[in-house]
């Protein structure tokens, strides 16, 4: 199964970082695309991070994550306080894209204050999560870091202490109801705010279209949320251990990755602007390929009246 993360995850996380740069283009000024950014930065790492326990499990790379653990053991440290810390990040990133697409299309001056304030928010809330992960992380409250055993020769996970890892476990089931029905009711009340605001005599095509098109973006990253979360409370009864975390993986890596793609499909802006870089692209290669063409030619030119001339 690794094999098969690693042929769409490759290219996936090489066309979100492409995304990262390519957003920056004067097209999309549009404070919605700056909260596309650090959605996608905070992607990026939750994916490198949940690597580092594939690999650690996964029989081909485990000798090379043993010596990671004889010698660097902080880093999995890193890596067991990242797993609590990406997934409540993630889930506030995505409350935060409804939220924006919710202001948006309630208030005309939403743009101007996302566009001032989005970078202070996210910092924010990466500082409360940092601070607050830390602390039930160092509480012994959450998982501890994977352990190597000697006698099998594989890399085995590490509950917390007893107790608290039961009221841990409440606390997770409670933390993810909340994002839950934020992100639900969040999206809810956008689709009757923009079916109210930008009806045919209010606005024009371009603005519905583009109000359109950024909230199915936003639609179909809450939707795979719900279906993580549902997932998480059912999966584990209906198959077992194996095949559950191998679907987990899947539908975590759809709601890191799937993103970049929904802009190819959806965003009509996205695709004009790669369009105009692809046109322009294959324009400069026929210019130069025609400068080549006539630079031979007049080389094959003088060739042949330097030969006569002999």
């Amino acid at each position: 199964m690794e094999v098969i993360y690693l042929t769409y995850g490759v290219p996936s996380v090489i066309l979100t970082l492409f995304f990262l740069i390519f957003l920056n283009r004067t097209e999309f000024k549009y404070s919605f695309y700056r909260i596309l950014q650090c959605d996608l930065i905070v992607n990026v790492f939750c994916f490198l991070n949940g690597w580092f326990s594939r690999f650690s499990k996964w029989s081909y790379t485990a000798p090379m994550m043993l010596v990671v653990y004889e010698n660097f053991y902080f880093a999995f440290h890193l890596n067991s306080f990242g797993i609590n810390f990406f997934y409540n990040l993630q889930s506030m990133s995505v409350i935060i894209m409804s939220v924006h697409r919710l202001s948006s299309s309630e208030f005309i001056n939403a743009n101007d204050f996302w566009t001032k304030y989005y970078l202070p928010i996210y910092i924010f809330t990466v500082s409360t999560f940092v601070c607050f992960n830390l602390t039930v992380y160092l509480g012994n409250w959450t998982p501890r870091p994977l352990r190597y055993s000697e006698p099998t020769k594989v890399f085995v996970s590490v509950a917390a202490e007893g107790p608290k890892s039961v009221v841990w476990t409440q606390i997770f089931f409670w933390m993810t109801l909340t994002y839950f029905l934020v992100i639900l009711f969040t999206n809810i009340l956008t689709i009757i705010s923009i079916k109210t605001r930008y009806n045919k005599n209010s606005s024009s095509e371009k603005t519905r279209r583009m109000m359109k098109s950024l909230t199915i973006i936003t639609s179909i990253n809450s939707s795979i949320f719900f279906i993580v979360f549902i997932w998480q409370s059912i999966g584990k009864g209906l198959m077992e251990l194996q095949s559950y975390m191998a679907t987990m993986y899947l539908l975590s890596d759809s709601m890191t990755l799937l993103l970049p793609y929904m802009l190819l499909v959806f965003d009509r802006n996205v695709r004009k602007a790669m369009a105009k870089v692809i046109g322009g692209q294959a324009a400069c290669l026929a210019k130069s390929l025609g400068n080549d063409s006539l630079l031979i030619r007049n080389t094959s030119v003088i060739n042949v009246i330097t030969t006569k001339s002999v």
